[in-house]
């Protein structure tokens, strides 16, 4: 009897894995699209909110860094959500983009055109 039942045991084990095998099928993989947007800096929501740096820092990081926390977190929390928006606050913590609105477009460099087409030479 035990013979019997160590021979199906023995025959289960090798079967098994070989008719599973045979009924697996390969699947092609799926691309996951990873986001490609950058997340505001923090001197960038320091401009949007019109806190300081320090206090956009305190807000949206590690709170525990902060010797002002206990004292400032609940209103510098309040004023920079009412910066943004409920729902733009929401988001940002959530890891989401947010679209900034109060950003000044900085002029790197500017070239003058007609100067180079006619420049003036000294007598």
């Amino acid at each position: 009897m035990k013979t019997n039942l160590l021979a199906l045991t023995l025959l289960a084990a090798i079967a098994a894995p070989a008719a599973a095998q045979e009924s697996t099928v390969n699947l092609a993989p799926i691309p996951i699209a990873a986001p490609t947007f950058e997340q505001p800096t923090v001197h960038q929501l320091a401009a949007e909110t019109g806190l300081t740096e320090n206090r956009v820092r305190m807000v949206v990081g590690p709170r525990s860094g902060y010797a002002e926390y206990r004292i400032t977190f609940d209103r510098s929390q309040r004023q920079f959500r009412n910066a943004l928006g409920e729902e733009r606050y929401n988001d940002l913590m959530a890891g989401r983009k947010i679209q900034l609105y109060n950003q000044r477009a900085v002029s790197v460099a500017s070239v003058d055109v007609k100067a180079q087409a006619n420049p003036v030479t000294a007598p």
